[in-house]
């Protein structure tokens, strides 16, 4: 599903996420992207992404440090929620 959405960077699924050169929110990305990998260790996945789907395409709302976090734990899944904003338009 990565690869459908439209506005996440696959380069981000690497085992350097964030270099030091492309840190916008700092220290706070890798706190996140820790926690995660963490309750993902503990608990097995970790919080469902966010998706709107719209005209066809697939658009992250939240979630980018889960995905990379489920990624470095080599997990293929992680639980989402996709919402139909054509529907909630309509």
């Amino acid at each position: 599903m990565c690869e459908k959405l439209k506005n996440f960077n696959p380069a981000r699924l690497s085992n350097n996420p964030y270099p030091e050169t492309n840190r916008p929110r700092g220290q706070k990305n890798l706190n996140s992207l820790n926690y995660h990998k963490n309750r993902i260790r503990k608990q097995g996945q970790t919080e469902p992404i966010w998706i709107g789907l719209k005209n066809g395409e697939y658009n992250l709302l939240d979630g980018a440090h889960r995905i990379v976090a489920t990624y470095l734990e080599n997990k293929r899944t992680i639980p989402s929620y996709i919402i139909n904003i054509d529907a909630v338009n309509s």
